[in-house]
């Protein structure tokens, strides 16, 4: 048996390249926790990464299966030695997954084509790209644009060790992107690239049999030559090392060596801790925490990562601002240490909305920090007046969506909107609640007109107020608009009806509507009114839907009996149910099963603020990992049914969040309520 040796591999200089001290925790799993272990698995399932992967080796050969393109094995050893036989056949070579080794670095690129000696070097990514894509920034000195700096410096890296390992050969480096102006023509696309785990973290995508070049009509993937960005990259220096400035090249040597010695580097305290894979949350841990340890080298105890870290501090609305950049090289470390005036911007604009400025609540959670308080702020006058103002019955809806590099459906284009899934239930004027409507599509077809559809059934012409939870709802309607403007009336007859009921419930600044139902933001009436410590922070409805809880002592007390799913609270999904107990720890989403097997919600809930960026955002990621599941692998039909209960179940709950929330809200400021 083949032992791998210690080389800086691709995953390995991304890892270094963030935070060097990680290379030092990395591959350790035995010894420190490590919340990215399934993350390729997960990551190809939302991204469709591993597929477009797939995709690409299209680009280059008729036909990748049969013509046996890839090397397969994992061993370094075994993979370099096949690399170098195929590279031997002479003429045009294609492989995917070729193994290139200097020195103490180790490469496996994508996809190289190597005619005599010219070798082109091709990375594939599963992120957008259209023709007004620019990898620099506009103004002032030439300087690659962060947002694609990772990426570029990726490439940058495997064409260097490409270089040194093949002396006398030239090279010229490509990204492969999904590319958002080209049409998919091939109905299924996403069948044809099945993917599963094997050996337990091993991602595999089975390609259909058979499948050709010439079947798949235009491949939407665009190939982008980046040799002058990674020109920039290795005449540029930086300060990964502790603030050292090193050369590319220095660089490159000093984190080799150090994951070869197995030697810690410590890096500086940063704003990039607070996304820390080696981080442990069980109080009682058996794994060792890099985060703490990390953190311990800094000046800090044990017992003071018990306190609130600045990371907590709500960072929302503040223009891009990065507070922890800003206070960490200072040592400030805790929210007690932060002053009403660190959190003052420089030119204070008058509040344009109701209840609590950004700044204000910003204020409000150092303070109660400060002083220990864990009491709630609730502006009862504020609300009262707010949902005096608002007509009944209120109707709380919650859509599960995603997009994916390869796109599922002929005639679509990479990352276009799929809506698949929405809850829907209904509080009137007395209180009384009800899991009114849901829909939910698994089938591999298109489902965004007769999601649509569906929403105006349950919706239309009804009166009241519709509430939904941030942006989502709005920007996807919205988004499905622009998809019908293009249809022909004869491919959807409903074309106009569609569009004017979705004009009805949103805005758009951008083609200037507002509908006369537009959609309430509880998530804006949550930053206004309402702040509690227990969601530190946080705005997600799954942190304020506990941080209810402890705070209300009515919600609590009702929904821990198991009235939920009876004639009191009709529901479709559950019976008798009750939704906070501790063994779930007063967690209502910890009451729920895992959506897919083997993976917590938690855990595939955090994969969507690993693709969009986004954060306290509704977080559907354990709905989207699943419906790309569901499209991207064989399941078996009870296993497909176990999941179709369970999404259900989910998306549910988070209109029921809404709901308790609105229910807190309103038994305080004395509306009716249906209780005890």
């Amino acid at each position: 048996m083949s032992t791998n040796p210690r080389y800086l591999t691709k995953s390995r200089f991304k890892i270094g390249m963030n935070c060097p001290t990680q290379l030092y925790y990395t591959n350790k799993k035995d010894v420190y926790a490590d919340s990215n272990l399934d993350d390729n698995f997960l990551m190809a399932l939302a991204e469709g990464g591993f597929q477009v992967g797939e995709l690409a080796k299209f680009l280059f050969s008729d036909d990748p299966v049969n013509e046996k393109i890839t090397i397969e094995d994992l061993a370094y050893d075994i993979s370099l030695q096949k690399t170098k036989q195929l590279l031997e056949k002479g003429g045009k070579v294609v492989i995917a997954e070729a193994a290139f080794q200097f020195k103490d670095f180790l490469i496996r690129t994508d996809i190289i084509v190597k005619e005599g000696n010219e070798i082109h070097l091709y990375e594939v990514k599963a992120k957008s790209w259209d023709q007004e894509t620019n990898f620099w920034t506009k103004r002032g000195e030439p300087k690659l644009q962060s947002a694609w700096l990772d990426y570029l410096q990726d490439v940058a890296f495997q064409k260097y060790v490409l270089l040194k390992s093949m002396p006398g050969c030239s090279v010229k480096a490509h990204l492969i992107l999904a590319d958002k102006d080209a049409i998919n023509e091939f109905e299924g696309l996403n069948q044809q690239f099945k993917i599963r785990r094997e050996d337990g973290l091993k991602t595999k995508v089975e390609v259909k049999n058979g499948l050709s070049k010439k079947d798949l009509g235009t491949i939407p993937l665009a190939i982008i030559p980046v040799d002058d960005e990674c020109k920039w990259i290795w005449e540029n220096t930086n300060e990964v090392f502790n603030g050292t400035e090193l050369s590319f090249e220095n660089l490159i040597y000093a984190m080799a060596d150090a994951y070869k010695s197995d030697i810690r580097v410590w890096s500086d305290i940063g704003k990039k801790c607070k996304s820390c894979q080696f981080q442990v949350e069980d109080e009682t841990p058996t794994m060792k925490s890099g985060f703490n340890e990390c953190w311990i080298n800094a000046g800090l105890k044990e017992v003071d990562l018990k306190k609130p870290l600045i990371f907590e501090l709500w960072g929302g609305l503040a223009g891009g601002k990065s507070y922890a950049d800003k206070w960490l090289p200072e040592k400030k470390y805790f929210l007690s240490e932060i002053t009403e005036e660190d959190v003052q911007p420089k030119n204070q604009k008058a509040n344009q909305n109701p209840g609590l400025s950004p700044t204000e609540r910003r204020v409000l959670q150092i303070e109660k920090s400060k002083s220990n308080d864990w009491t709630p702020y609730l502006d009862m006058e504020g609300l009262r007046s707010a949902m005096e103002d608002l007509e009944a019955p209120f109707h709380f809806i919650d859509f599960e969506t995603t997009m994916v590099a390869l796109p599922f459906h002929r005639g679509r284009k990479p990352y276009e909107a799929i809506a698949f899934q929405y809850s829907y239930h209904v509080m009137d004027t007395d209180g009384t609640i009800r899991h009114e409507s849901e829909y939910l599509s698994l089938e591999n077809t298109f489902p965004n007109y007769d999601f649509v559809r569906a929403l105006k059934k349950d919706l239309d012409g009804k009166e009241g107020t519709i509430f939904r939870y941030h942006n989502h709802e709005n920007t996807y309607l919205c988004l499905i608009y622009d998809q019908l403007m293009r249809e022909d009336e004869k491919k959807v007859p409903d074309k106009e009806q569609l569009m004017q009921f979705i004009q009805h419930i949103t805005h758009n600044k951008d083609k200037n509507w507002k509908g006369m139902y537009d959609m309430e933001d509880l998530y804006k009436w949550v930053l206004s009114y309402y702040y509690s410590p227990f969601a530190k922070g946080s705005n997600s409805i799954k942190q304020i839907l506990p941080a209810v809880i402890n705070d209300c002592g009515f919600i609590k007390e009702k929904y821990s009996r198991p009235i939920y799913g009876t004639n009191e609270i009709p529901s479709k999904n559950f019976k008798n149910h009750i939704w906070i107990n501790s063994k779930s720890k007063f967690d209502p989403y910890k009451t729920l099963p895992p959506v897919i097997e083997g993976f917590e919600n938690e855990e595939l809930d955090k994969i969507e603020e690993m693709v969009t960026g986004m954060q306290d955002v509704n977080n559907g990621g354990a709905a989207m990992t699943a419906y790309s599941f569901l499209q991207f692998s064989d399941v078996p039909s009870a296993e497909k049914e176990k999941i179709r209960k369970s999404l259900l179940r989910y998306c549910e709950l988070d209109t029921m969040a809404m709901v308790m929330i609105w229910e807190y809200w309103r038994k305080e400021c004395g509306f009716a309520t249906i209780g005890f």
